[in-house]
This record gives structure tokens, C-alpha cells and sequence, in this order.
């Protein structure tokens, strides 16, 4: 995975990272933005997640539960969630 963006307005998307791999040690940015709507993420157990979305009227949830051991590499998602939301899991 390399990086990406998702946009939601009045509806929802989901992306399904959890087959997906990383370059070793690297920061990926996925760019979110949420109007109105919902965009819920699923990332693998050996990603560390830091949330950098802004939430006016919406909210931001890191739902990751991370495994213990090494770790595959950093996505970071940041954007806007306004009037919406932005989830990630495993």
C-alpha cells in the first residue's frame, strides 16, 4: 500500500487494507473526508495507526487492536470528518 485518499459525502465507503502490505518502517498517509457520511477502515494487525483527521461536528474512532512484536510500517490518516465519521479496526 502506498497511500490513498477517500472522500464520503452523504453515504459511506469501506477499504480493506488487511491483506495489503507496506514498505518496512515507512509512514503512509491516506487522506480521509467525511460530509455527512461514515468511512470505515480495516488495517492489518502489524500496522500502527495515528489519527490525524479533524472532526468538526463528527468524530475520529482507532479501533486497532495492534499485535505485539514488530511493526510493519505507520499509516497515517488524517482529513476531515464533519458531521461524520472516520473508523478504523482490524
Amino acid at each position: 500500500f502506498k497511500g490513498g485518499q477517500a472522500t464520503a459525502v452523504m453515504g459511506g465507503c469501506e477499504i480493506d487494507l488487511r491483506r495489503a502490505s507496506m514498505p518496512d518502517g515507512r509512514a503512509v498517509v491516506l487522506d480521509t473526508f467525511a460530509f455527512w457520511g461514515g468511512i470505515e477502515i480495516k488495517v492489518p494487525e502489524s500496522w500502527q495507526v495515528r489519527g490525524e483527521v479533524i472532526p468538526l461536528m463528527g468524530g475520529f474512532e482507532d479501533k486497532t487492536r495492534p499485535k505485539a512484536g514488530a511493526v510493519e510500517g505507520t499509516l497515517v490518516i488524517r482529513g476531515f470528518a464533519i458531521m461524520g465519521g472516520v473508523e478504523v479496526s482490524n
